[in-house]
């Protein structure tokens, strides 16, 4: 069976992984909204780490490290580290490097559209092999990501700007 191959997005790993803690919110509807993106998330994870062939840059499993260990709530960096060497030997993983054309092509994109640079660092080294770029954030609904041709679909259902 051939698997379809996806990019999924930082963010959406750590709604998956970062349960929502509820003294972080100020009110209830915040929180409630924070726990069904956590459980969306999770969801989604759990059904396609089984089912589809995961493109990630090497640059974004720096991004989700960093995320994970460093910001907001702060994972245990043991189970971090595991959690991204895991990644690393995953049969499912398919890895890319970032090269200095992805980055002068990075930078450009960057500058004409606003955007910052790091969700086109992400995506451009692995796009052309990619069915399917899984985001749920508002910068991949720009022109600059959808022409790069592989759908683009938010698992969560809440587009949001990081």
């Amino acid at each position: 069976m051939v698997k379809i191959a996806v990019f999924i997005d930082t963010q959406l790993w750590v709604f998956a992984l970062k349960i929502p803690e509820k003294s972080n919110f100020n009110n209830q509807l915040d929180y409630e909204k924070a726990i069904q993106r956590n459980q969306k998330a999770s969801d989604f994870l759990k059904i396609n780490l089984n089912n589809v062939r995961i493109l990630m840059t090497t640059f974004q499993l720096c991004e989700l490290f960093h995320v994970l260990a460093y910001r907001g709530t702060r994972l245990p960096l043991p189970f971090v580290q595991e959690f991204c060497f895991q990644l690393l030997s995953g049969e499912y993983m398919r890895w890319y490097d970032v090269n200095s054309e992805d980055l002068k092509r990075a930078i450009e994109l960057s500058v004409h559209n606003k955007i910052h640079i790091w969700d086109y660092l992400c995506v451009l080294p692995l796009y052309q092999d990619a069915d399917v770029l899984y985001s749920c954030d508002e910068h991949f609904k720009n022109d600059s990501f959808k022409l790069l041709g592989p759908s683009i679909e938010n698992p969560i259902q809440d587009w949001m700007v990081f």
